[in-house]
């Protein structure tokens, strides 16, 4: 679901982009922050679903060709995401607490947001430490563990 949901936000960003007629940059910290965006509150969940087909769109969960695969009064506020291998087949049926990732997606978009725009100084923490903390021994750990040592 999260590769299908990184899927159609690249799909809607590169459209705009061309349509705008200016070059697509990989900027990943500005790619991340759209992302969080995106998902942490600017898309309705309630009344949209996701289909990476065809270059990728959105449609209403509710419309009366898709309302019996996508729509259901207990669990509106799931995401519905169109799965590509099967047409009609929603991989988000099977979600929960997507709440919660919204609001976690929310929260780093925010925190990412507000430290962007304060100035660093010298020697400053990482931004994206506001958002995955780490200790001096886990930092330590993960980088022996990227090198095969234990």
């Amino acid at each position: 679901m999260l590769q299908l949901m990184v899927v159609s936000y690249l799909q809607q960003r590169f459209r705009e982009d061309s349509n705008a007629r200016r070059p697509f940059v990989p900027n990943l910290g500005a790619l991340l922050l759209e992302f969080f965006g995106l998902y942490g509150g600017d898309i309705n969940v309630v009344t949209t679903g996701i289909s990476v087909l065809n270059d990728g769109s959105y449609f209403p969960k509710g419309d009366h060709t898709r309302a019996d695969d996508y729509w259901s009064g207990n669990r509106q506020f799931q995401l519905a995401i169109e799965n590509p291998l099967e047409p009609g087949v929603d991989v988000g049926k099977s979600s929960f607490k997507v709440g919660l990732v919204c609001r976690s997606f929310s929260y780093a978009h925010k925190v990412l947001l507000s430290r962007v725009s304060e100035p660093r100084a010298g020697g400053g923490v990482s931004v994206l430490q506001g958002i995955i903390s780490m200790t001096r021994s886990e930092w330590k750990a993960s980088k022996r563990k990227a090198r095969g040592l234990k």
